[in-house]
């Protein structure tokens, strides 16, 4: 065997044996690639509850003269919220309260008509209903 041949083998054993020999590198933490906050400012499951709010829609059109407003439904709107005569809150998109509504028997496919009974909503306010 050439001298050259023995050198590449022995360089060979000797990368193979340093590469076994050092420890794996410690795998990455879940939330490291993400740019996630550490485990230390994560709040416990506990401590995070669900929202007693569902959304149930959108208003569509306000009448304020006569104190009218008329909701695009979801399809996952609760048939609780749809009750008649019962409340609905309105509010902006930065989640400030803007209104609030009373239900109707008037449905229409899925919009819903309410009657303004405070404040005043306006179109594409959200529409929840407090559970």
């Amino acid at each position: 065997m050439s001298l050259t041949a023995r050198l590449l083998t022995l360089l060979a054993v000797i990368y193979f044996v340093a590469g076994c020999s050092t420890p794996p590198p410690a795998p990455p933490s879940p939330h490291a690639s993400r740019g996630a906050p550490s485990a230390a400012m994560i709040p416990p499951a506990d401590v995070l509850t669900v929202s007693p709010h569902k959304i149930v829609g959108r208003i569509v059109a306000v009448d304020t003269a006569r104190g009218f407003a008329f909701v695009s439904l979801t399809a996952t709107t609760p048939a609780a919220a749809l009750a008649d005569g019962g409340e609905l809150i309105v509010r902006s998109d930065d989640l400030t309260e803007t209104g609030r509504l009373r239900t109707s028997s008037y449905t229409r496919g899925r919009t819903l008509g309410a009657q303004i009974i405070s404040g005043q909503p306006k179109m594409g306010d959200e529409v929840v209903f407090h559970d």
